[in-house]
């Protein structure tokens, strides 16, 4: 899943939020690229499985974000409950105190490993 998301290059910071919905344990990984380049400017792991906060800050001065890529690939498996779950992972930008874009993936849970890949492109 490719979006495109908006930001305000003269507002202020940008975060990005990874939420999952659904009975799965998830394993993920956020990546930042930069514009226009292989370059990757930062590299997080995380799960599902803790009291964490999944929520990343990018870069300042926001300006430079404009043209980057927020990468976000997760590996995740669904409980088994013996009933058909759907799943649903999401990432969501804010700025300004506000969402100003997201980027859904959702879908049946099939009881296998599954994968998700979700990139913004921010313009």
């Amino acid at each position: 899943m490719v979006k495109k998301v908006k930001i305000d290059p003269t507002g202020q910071m940008v975060a990005v939020k990874i939420t999952f919905g659904g009975l799965i344990i998830a394993s993920y990984q956020y990546v930042l690229w930069e514009a226009q380049s292989n370059q990757i400017l930062e590299k997080k792991d995380g799960n599902n499985q803790n009291p964490f906060d999944d929520t990343y800050s990018l870069p300042l001065p926001v300006a430079r974000n404009v043209g980057r890529i927020i990468d976000v690939r997760t590996r995740f498996v669904g409980l088994d409950t013996g009933i058909s779950e759907e799943y649903t992972i999401s990432v969501a930008v804010f700025q300004n105190g506000a969402m100003i874009g997201e980027a859904v993936d959702k879908g049946e849970i099939t009881g296998n490993s599954q994968l998700s890949q979700i990139y913004i492109i921010l313009i």
